[in-house]
């Protein structure tokens, strides 16, 4: 549920950024559900509204992690 990678962006770790993303600056956070599972949070800050957004979420393949 979304509201799970909201409140996980407070312990998220950063993976990346790109501040010249068009047409929004994005980063991708590590995150962890309450179960544990990891994930890749991707998040973008709207500009002229001044908030970010969950833009899309992508667990980790286990075996790869």
């Amino acid at each position: 549920m979304d509201w799970q990678a909201v409140a996980g962006l407070d312990h998220g770790t950063l993976i990346g950024e790109r501040e010249h993303a068009v047409p929004n600056p994005i980063v991708e956070v590590r995150e962890m559900l309450p179960d544990g599972t990891e994930f890749k949070a991707v998040w973008s800050f709207l500009r002229q509204s001044r908030v970010a957004k969950l833009v899309t979420v992508h667990f980790f393949d286990e075996d790869h992690a």
